[in-house]
C-alpha cells in the first residue's frame, strides 16, 4: 500500500474506534502467550472486531509471523495499523521495522518517530538509521505524516470519549 492511499485510510477511519488501546485484551494476550495460536486467533479477532487495539497487534503478530496462521505480510500490516491508530507501541514498533526491512525508509521513519514520542528509548536508535537514508524533503514530509496520524489517533480518542 503506498503512503497516500495509507494516509487517506487514515483519514476516513474516523467512524471506527479503537478502545482497546484503553484496556487491556486479557484473554488475547494470555492464549497468545500461552502459545495456544488457533485458541488466540479466534479470540483476538473477536476482540479486534470490538476495537481492541492490543488484539490487533497480536493478530498482527500472528500473520507476520505465520504462528497458527499461513503467513501473511499485507494482513500483518492492517493489523499493525488499526493497533497503530490505537496508539499501540509495539504495533508502531513492528511497522517501522517492517518497513526498514523492505526500504521504504520514510514510513519506517514515521512509525519509529511515532515509537519514540510514544516512549521508545530503542525505537531512537534504528530511527536514526533510518533517517540518514532520508532526503531533506523526505525527513520533512515525515514530520508532516507524523502529524497526520497523531491527529487520526486522537480523533479516535475523541469519538471514544465520547461515547
Amino acid at each position: 500500500m503506498n503512503l497516500k492511499k495509507y494516509l487517506i485510510t487514515i483519514s476516513s477511519m474516523g467512524a471506527l474506534i479503537f478502545a482497546g488501546s484503553f484496556t487491556y485484551a486479557s484473554d488475547c494476550s494470555q492464549l497468545f502467550n500461552a502459545q495456544d495460536y488457533s485458541s488466540a486467533l479466534q479470540q483476538c479477532k473477536s476482540e479486534a472486531r470490538q476495537s481492541s487495539g492490543r488484539a490487533s497487534f497480536f493478530l498482527g503478530q500472528m500473520y507476520e509471523k505465520g504462528l497458527g496462521v499461513k503467513a501473511d505480510s499485507e494482513k500483518a500490516v492492517n493489523y499493525y495499523q488499526q493497533a497503530v491508530l490505537a496508539n499501540d507501541l509495539d504495533s508502531q514498533i513492528a511497522l517501522g521495522l517492517y518497513h526498514e526491512n523492505n526500504e521504504n525508509y520514510l514510513l519506517s521513519h514515521i512509525y519509529l518517530t511515532l515509537a519514540i514520542d510514544n516512549g521508545s528509548l530503542g525505537a531512537s536508535i534504528e530511527k536514526d538509521k533510518v533517517e540518514q537514508k532520508l532526503s531533506k524533503d523526505e525527513k520533512i514530509l515525515s514530520r508532516d505524516y507524523v502529524d497526520l496520524v497523531k491527529s487520526a489517533i486522537n480523533q479516535q480518542r475523541r469519538v471514544f470519549a465520547m461515547n
